[in-house]
């Protein structure tokens, strides 16, 4: 076992433990209201995820999550609500949710390289809050995604919990935003494994192939387009439209921080090849 197998091997334990947490809080969780029972357990699992990130002095035990836990409520919503009696619709949400979530997941895997490195951002963080980095480190990089997230795949509670589908046709259209969108992020992804294992490496080289050549951020938009869909196929279901606001969020955190964030690092390590590339391609949408 290399040092790459092993870190994945760690990790996946890591997850793991990190999901037995989150089962046996929900099933001690002393609330009435699902949400608040699936709000406790997602924290909890929040805790102990940064407890192993501060363990490990890497950050980016976080990473993961992102991509895990939907696939964990969907796990929870079928043990407790009879999924071998699901709906069509109640397959086709669960399969476009764990669709993205395994193939996120899966992505990040192939693509980190082990304890090592530690995402950029994090990094960055450490140097400049410097003593006061782990109160960070818990709020930003922690508990707001966790926060965020769940706000976002809110909605599902209805699709699973004695919700109607009252809308099909906006059903179809959020899964299809959400499929669609993992396809986005799938190729972009396989475009981007490829550039970082080519040959001949000039620090100036950007990715301009596939899906990348049409957009700087494809992977964003596929992300976003996922979201939006996971909104959809809620409200379809009689969610209330506050439960929208979460896919409001993730959009506002795309676009005002993460894609600003990215830029300014190609800027920085690129700046006159990413000054060309900004001003040929479109940032997000592929026209």
């Amino acid at each position: 076992m290399n040092k790459k197998q092993q870190a994945l091997f760690e990790i996946t334990v890591i997850y793991l433990i990190v999901g037995a947490v989150g089962y046996f809080t929900y099933q001690y969780a002393d609330y009435e209201s699902l949400t608040l029972r699936f709000l406790v357990a997602d924290l909890a699992m929040t805790v102990v995820t940064f407890a192993f990130s501060v363990i490990k002095k890497n950050s980016s035990v976080y990473d993961a999550y992102w991509s895990v836990i939907p696939f964990y409520f969907i796990l929870q919503y079928f043990y407790l609500f009879d999924g071998f009696q699901w709906s069509v619709p109640q397959w086709i949400c669960a399969f476009v949710i764990s669709f993205w979530s395994w193939r996120l997941t899966l992505s990040w895997g192939r693509g980190w390289p082990g304890w090592h490195h530690e995402d950029f951002r994090y990094s960055n963080f450490r140097v400049q809050f410097k003593a006061f980095f782990q109160p960070i480190n818990f709020l930003a990089i922690h508990l707001y995604p966790t926060c965020i997230v769940f706000l976002s795949i809110w909605g599902i509670e209805w699709v699973y919990a004695g919700g109607e589908l009252s809308n099909v046709w906006l059903f179809a259209l959020g899964a299809l935003f959400c499929f669609v969108g993992t396809l986005f992020e799938y190729f972009a992804d396989n475009e981007l494994d490829k550039f970082r294992k080519r040959q001949n490496k000039q620090k100036t080289d950007i990715l301009r192939s596939g899906i990348w050549a049409r957009s700087r951020n494809p992977n964003y938009l596929g992300e976003m387009m996922f979201w939006f869909g996971v909104a959809m196929m809620g409200v379809s279901y009689n969610a209330p439209w506050y439960t929208v606001l979460g896919s409001v969020g993730m959009w506002l955190m795309f676009m005002f921080a993460s894609i600003p964030l990215k830029d300014k690092q190609m800027m920085k390590n690129r700046p006159e090849a990413f000054q060309k590339y900004k001003q040929e391609v479109s940032r997000v949408l592929p026209f």
